[in-house]
This record gives structure tokens, C-alpha cells and sequence, in this order.
């Protein structure tokens, strides 16, 4: 059996929540379930977690439950017939079985297609909040400003604009403040293609603030992403998801699993009800990307600080639809070390697993 097919295995007693950390450290987009002779049964992809998160925050239950049973598949010696499934069914990944239905490979679509044309591109703009100081990344951004912190051989914010442009998206508007001329010199000497046009915040305006700035150039839907995250979403997917829902904002929320390391203490009339040592809980956390109409631009105060929150929580107390675009997704907060770190570490791996080494 290939590397690519051993990443993606899991078998149907799992629970959905290990589902999702073993989609995010393999990096394939895919798991195949299977029982304990590796027979196929299933699949499960990040759209089949998203369906479940729209209803569910409970991730306990068996990766069975939200299995695809009825997976496209290829014998062994049919790989003649990957290419036409691919196409047809609009697919990434094809599982390639033996008679028994065991699973012997995985057929990405990179194994078998040129690198296609770019996605043609969109009108939409997406606005990268970019002018804070970053001060958790001290002693860094004495030096460097927070978006130009390296990954790898790239700035956090040529990966951030890297991700929309897979997407289709290429206009970009960026809000600067500390260290500002760095940035725009970067860009400069590496424009890499991108559209870039930029605000400036002469004192800083918050994570929403900074809008007012681009009023005249926000006309149409737009993205919104902080500067120091990264998330491997599929934005046009996201986007299609803002506008079928009617939305007038959407956030994209990211499955966050954590557990209190202390005893924690239930109590009824000042005595001891319950006590549960270590708990465990999941939740939907804010991951700093937004979809916005640009009507909710004229919610925001003028030249004062203003954070997302607060704006979207006065559209909703004004009525208009605020929707959550929940994925399982890796998701790296940079503005602090240890996930800096741990970013650092994930992207060297999925390099690994993608070249099968």
C-alpha cells in the first residue's frame, strides 16, 4: 500500500473528532474508511464534517455516522478509468481497491494531471487587516513588521494572499500602520502578480476600523482575513455558501478541541455537586476571516476604533442574517510563538507527506 493510502486510513469505530485531526495532519483532503481487513466502506471529506458542524457540535460520535458509503472507487489495473471519474464527478482524490474491496492506493489528482490553467479570476476584494504591531512576536517585529514574519520561505502575508489567489481572488486591499513602508517595499521588489492597493490607519482602528478607509473601493461582497492567521479554506466555496444563504456577513468558524487542565468543580447551594477531572470540550472559535456585504461598512463608526465583534453583533441586533461557515480545517494563529512554532513544524510535514518521503 502507497504512503498517501496509509495517511488517509480510518476505520469506522473512530470518533468524528479524531476524523478531523487525522484530515489535518494528512493533508490529503481525505479519509478513507475502512474496517480492520481495510475493506472500504466509506469516505469522509471536509464537506462531510461541515454538514455535520452546521447541526452538531458534539464530535463523539463514530466517523460512521457521516461517512460517504457510497465512495467512487477503482479497481486494481483500472486506472485507465481515474482520469474519466475525476472529471466527471469533480473529484480530488480517487481510492484504488483489489477484488476484496481492500484498499491498496490513492490516485490524487495531481498523480495523473498537468496543473491546469489559473481559476479565472474575481472581481471581489479581499481587505488583510495589516497594521497591528505584533507585539507577541517580540523580538521579531522590533525588526520585521508581523506580516513579513517568514513560513517557511515566505511572509505570513504572501501566504495568506497565496491561499486567496488559488481561489480566484487577486484584489487586495491592505490596511497598514507599524512599520508600513517595509511592507509596500516588499511588495515592490516582489509583486508576485498580486493587485494590491492600501489604507492607512494613522492610529490604529481595530479589526473592523480600518474599513472606513476602503469604502469607495468595497462595492461589491468581500472577504475580510487578519494578517497573522492561516487556514486552508476552499474560499470559493465560501463564498458560494455567504451568497446561497443570503447572508449579510459570514464568519468562518474553526472546530477548536481543548481540555482544561485543572479538576473542575460543579457546585448546587455551596456544595460539591460534580467534579470532573481534566474535561474536554469542543467549540467554534472566530478563526479572523469574514465575509461582509458592503452595506455593513456604514455600521462602522468613523476614525475610531472598532473591533469585528462589535460590528457584527450590531448588524444582527439590527436584523440582518449573520451566518458561520464552520470547517475542520488547520487553522494557525501567528500573532503568538507557540503556534508560530507549531505552523513552522505542520508545513514542513505536509511538505514531507505530499512528496511521499
Amino acid at each position: 500500500m502507497c504512503q498517501q493510502a496509509k495517511y488517509a486510513l480510518i476505520t469506522e469505530e473512530k470518533t468524528i473528532r479524531k476524523a478531523i485531526e487525522q484530515l489535518n495532519e494528512n493533508a490529503l483532503q481525505i479519509l478513507l474508511v475502512v474496517n480492520s481487513e481495510k475493506v472500504l466502506l466509506g469516505t469522509v471529506t471536509d464537506g462531510d464534517i461541515r454538514r455535520f458542524l452546521l447541526n452538531n457540535t458534539t464530535l463523539d460520535k463514530p466517523v460512521a455516522r457521516i461517512m460517504n458509503k457510497n465512495p467512487k472507487f477503482v479497481y486494481e489495473g483500472e486506472n485507465d478509468k481515474v482520469r474519466a471519474l475525476m472529471m466527471k464527478y469533480k473529484l480530488k482524490t480517487i481510492p484504488v481497491v483489489d477484488r476484496l474491496k481492500r484498499v491498496i492506493d490513492l490516485v490524487l489528482i495531481t498523480d495523473i494531471i498537468e496543473p491546469k490553467e489559473p481559476v479565472p479570476l474575481k472581481s471581489n476584494q479581499v481587505f488583510i487587516m495589516a497594521g497591528g504591531k505584533g507585539s507577541r512576536l517580540d523580538p521579531f517585529t522590533k525588526i520585521l513588521p508581523k506580516p513579513l514574519i517568514p513560513v517557511g520561505d515566505k511572509p505570513i502575508i504572501e501566504i495568506i494572499m497565496n491561499g486567496f489567489r488559488k481561489y480566484g481572488f487577486n484584489n487586495f486591499i491592505v490596511s497598514l500602520n507599524y512599520k508600513a513602508e517595509i511592507i509596500k517595499l516588499y511588495f515592490l521588489e516582489n509583486t508576485n502578480g498580486f493587485n494590491i492597493s492600501y489604507t492607512h490607519e494613522d492610529t490604529p482602528l481595530g479589526t473592523a476600523g480600518a474599513l472606513q478607509l476602503a469604502k469607495d473601493r468595497l462595492s461589491e461582497t468581500f472577504i475580510v482575513s487578519n494578517c497573522d492567521v492561516i487556514i486552508d479554506v476552499d474560499f470559493d466555496k465560501l463564498l458560494t455558501f455567504h451568497q446561497q444563504n443570503k447572508n449579510f456577513a459570514t464568519v468562518v468558524g474553526v472546530v477548536k478541541h481543548m481540555q482544561i487542565p485543572y479538576g473542575v468543580i460543579e457546585m448546587k447551594d455551596n456544595k460539591l455537586h460534580q467534579m470532573t477531572e481534566k474535561p474536554e470540550y469542543d467549540f467554534i472559535i472566530n478563526s479572523g476571516v469574514y465575509v461582509l456585504e458592503p452595506q455593513i461598512i456604514d455600521l462602522i463608526p468613523e476614525n475610531e476604533p472598532y473591533n469585528m465583534p462589535d460590528l457584527l453583533l450590531k448588524a444582527k441586533e439590527n436584523g440582518h442574517k449573520i451566518g458561520v461557515f464552520p470547517v475542520s480545517n488547520k487553522w494557525f494563529d501567528i500573532g503568538q510563538w507557540e503556534e508560530y512554532q507549531s505552523t513552522l513544524e505542520y508545513f514542513k510535514k505536509a511538505e514531507g507527506i505530499a512528496s511521499g518521503d
